[in-house]
């Protein structure tokens, strides 16, 4: 039975689709198969694979325009679908169509146990490519930078993934929050983790593993690979395994 796991935070930059990808790498490294799906317009997960210029996409599934065997692209051990500069176009056709909410799940539906993970990357929105996200996801992972201003936009994460819960899936659970770019040696990172620790609504759902800055993690999807590609021996590396196997511990049995 695959698990569906929702990368989604509403800001920008907050490490979205490093750990999205990432993530997906580990877990293929952990003999996993693996599928990714692209849902933001920036194709950020698509380029950060070598994978662009598609004539099909998740618009294009998603619209029913193709087949999940036409959109699906390979990079290494990893199944990936792309997605496309167009895909704000296809955003206004989705949001005629009735059921809108369930087109990603009814595009999986016939194929999800194909794979042991599903990583959906969403765009920096709460738009309908976020909700189809939801609503297909069993879990969500809001990935956070120990920075100022961390928990801009938590709130109303949490809310819309309530709503979705009450609404349109009521397995969806929050996995956790996972803190990228920690600098243990920061003062100021230090304070940001306790506060988000000491929080009595999401303290308990921070993942143990933290993701160090590691410049690696930026250099390897400008060079079209994984962390796992471009630097296996690197603290980034060393990290999203780390996470990886956390994961695995907590929702294998499930």
């Amino acid at each position: 039975m695959s698990r569906i796991f929702s990368v989604i935070n509403n800001k920008g930059g907050t490490g979205k689709t490093t750990t999205a990808l990432n993530l997906g790498a580990a877990l293929a490294e952990l003999k996993k198969k693996v599928l990714l799906i692209d849902l933001d317009s920036q194709c950020n997960m698509s380029s950060a694979l070598g994978i662009a210029e598609v004539e099909n996409h998740i618009g294009t599934l998603m619209m029913g325009k193709c087949e999940f065997n036409e959109a699906v692209q390979m990079h290494k051990n990893i199944h990936l679908i792309p997605a496309t500069d167009k895909l704000l176009e296809y955003e206004v056709m989705i949001n005629t169509e009735p059921g809108r909410e369930y087109l990603l799940k009814e595009c999986l539906e016939k194929v999800k146990d194909l794979y042991d993970y599903i990583i959906i990357d969403c765009p920096p929105s709460l738009g309908i490519f976020s909700i189809n996200s939801l609503v297909t996801a069993n879990y969500f992972i809001v990935p956070m930078q120990t920075e100022n201003f961390a928990f801009i936009g938590l709130d109303k994460i949490l809310q819309v993934a309530d709503k979705v819960r009450k609404r349109l899936n009521p397995n969806l659970e929050l996995a956790g929050i996972v803190l990228i770019r920690y600098t243990s040696r920061i003062k100021f990172s230090q304070a940001v983790v306790s506060n988000i620790e000491s929080n009595s609504l999401i303290g308990k759902k921070i993942f143990h593993t933290k993701v160090r800055q590691d410049i690696n993690l930026m250099e390897s999807s400008a060079f079209s690979q994984s962390i796992f590609e471009y630097a296996p021996k690197s603290r980034g590396a060393d990290d999203f395994i780390h996470l990886a196997k956390e994961i695995r511990k907590l929702y294998d049995e499930k």
